[in-house]
């Protein structure tokens, strides 16, 4: 990731912490060595503690330093709050990397602490048009005085009675949504129906003696039990964190209904000034990214030719299919291309020769993938024109855009066509529905349609 693609303030803190974190997992790892070597004298230990040469997170290149990681605190001041700048870089001084992180935290503020204080100065407010009151009817303030502060108080107690409904406003949205609470008991209702089913099922097949009961036992779990569980613990629960304990081989499961981050207020000032990570390599030693002519034209209000050119970063394989070739009409240049197609089934194949765009940009994660991250299956990947969510036709099918996801769902029953259409998250504010979960569930159905397998090829 470079400078040009600046993730959010998260994003960069998790990775700067991530980064920290195994630069000094690996110093205490080389130090627990010779502290841990038994026929080392003390003199001996000390004099290999000097010679250690941190290697950088990043390059992995050894320096005295290794990798430069510093939170500097800036005060408070007239023209700005206060707030943190968090910077990491090579420690090779003379010869850095290209590894560049800055980020600017300001001050957050808790949503509840805010509302505790607002309510605390309304209420010292109040006191003092009681007091003034008091001091009016014992001849203590003139009558002015009173009603000029009596004004100014009251003035101040409406600003201050608007920021107190906003956060609170906020705080109940997060807090006590009604919304996310009556869409999780709607999911709640439908997981328990489907358990049901599934009971139905099992008990229909102890008593037929019939497996095909077991096999749609599995399928509704599958289909619809699983992905309502994942929608359940994501409603009940922002954060849901599995911590491993090497000490003493055991995992420790943390649930939190709100994070901080959700009772948090976040500063003016948050931002990300600097994210550059991944070896770029020495100026002697970078790879030129390569350069692929895609397209052409003449352009007749110019001279010459406007030329499309895509940048193919160094060891991302790149293929076109070559249409009419090969024993099933497709073939292609790349080795690793050619042997990912020849595992293909049959059905997937046919599908991916009507979609051509959706063929080469599974061919292109996949082969990708499996050069990068050995061993681990490949995934289905929607098609471009998929239509999210589908559009209800006149005779009551669904139309995704996709021919073969139309079959996969109009086949459900429609008990089961009106779950997954329930398969989205809304924004509380904006209202948006996200179909990220009815898209994963639908791949999965294809998946399953098109004898996909696991995605070991």
């Amino acid at each position: 990731m470079t400078s040009e693609e600046i993730p959010n303030i998260k994003d960069a803190l998790n990775e700067y912490f991530r980064l920290k974190s195994k630069f000094e997992n690996e110093n205490n790892v080389n130090k627990r060595k010779i502290i841990n070597n038994p026929t080392l004298s003390k003199r001996e230990k000390r004099s290999e503690f000097l010679k250690l040469m941190p290697k950088c997170v990043n390059c992995k290149r050894p320096s005295r330093i290794g990798t430069i990681f510093s939170i500097t605190f800036h005060p408070s001041d007239d023209k700005t709050d206060s707030y943190r700048i968090f910077k990491s870089s090579c420690g090779n001084l003379a010869d850095p990397c290209n590894l560049n992180i800055e980020i600017n935290l300001g001050s957050v503020e808790s949503l509840d602490k805010l509302i505790e204080d607002i309510r605390k100065e309304i209420k010292e407010a109040k006191n003092k048009i009681i007091d003034d009151k008091n001091k009016l009817l014992f001849g203590l303030m003139t009558t002015e005085t009173a009603l000029e502060n009596f004004d100014s108080n009251k003035s101040y107690i409406n600003d201050l009675t608007s920021v107190y409904e906003s956060y609170l406003d906020q705080f109940n949205e997060k807090v006590d949504n009604p919304n996310k609470k009556s869409e999780l008991d709607e999911s709640l209702v439908l997981l328990y129906e489907n358990i049901d089913k599934i009971k139905d099922c099992i008990k229909k097949m102890n008593e037929n003696d019939d497996r095909q009961f077991a096999f749609d036992a599995a399928n509704i779990y599958y289909t619809t039990v699983d992905p309502l569980m994942k929608k359940i613990r994501q409603l009940k629960y922002s954060e849901n964190l599995v911590l491993n304990d090497d000490s003493n081989d055991t995992c420790r499961l943390f649930q939190r209904k709100n994070t901080i981050e959700d009772l948090s207020l976040p500063g003016y000032n948050h931002k990300v000034i600097a994210f550059d990570i991944g070896v770029k390599g020495s100026k002697s030693q970078k790879k030129k990214p390569g350069f692929i002519i895609e397209s052409e034209k003449e352009d007749n209000d110019r001279i010459g030719k406007e030329i499309t050119i895509k940048i193919q970063e160094p060891g991302d394989e790149e293929d076109e299919p070559i249409i009419g070739q090969g024993k099933d009409g497709i073939s292609w240049n790349h080795p690793e291309y050619q042997k990912l197609w020849g595992k293909l089934s049959e059905k997937l194949k046919t599908e991916f020769k009507s979609n051509i765009d959706w063929m080469k940009d599974f061919m292109h994660k996949c082969v990708n993938q499996r050069n990068k991250k050995d061993g681990e299956p490949c995934r289905l990947i929607t098609p471009p024109n998929i239509v999210l969510p589908p559009r209800e036709m006149e005779n009551g099918q669904y139309d995704f855009g996709v021919s073969v996801y139309n079959k996969s769902f109009n086949s459900l029953p429609k008990s089961l066509q009106t779950t997954y259409l329930t398969f989205y998250k809304e924004d509380p504010t904006t209202k948006e529905k996200n179909y990220k979960m009815l898209e994963d569930a639908m791949n999965s159905l294809v998946e399953k349609e098109l004898d996909f397998g696991r995605g070991f090829f």
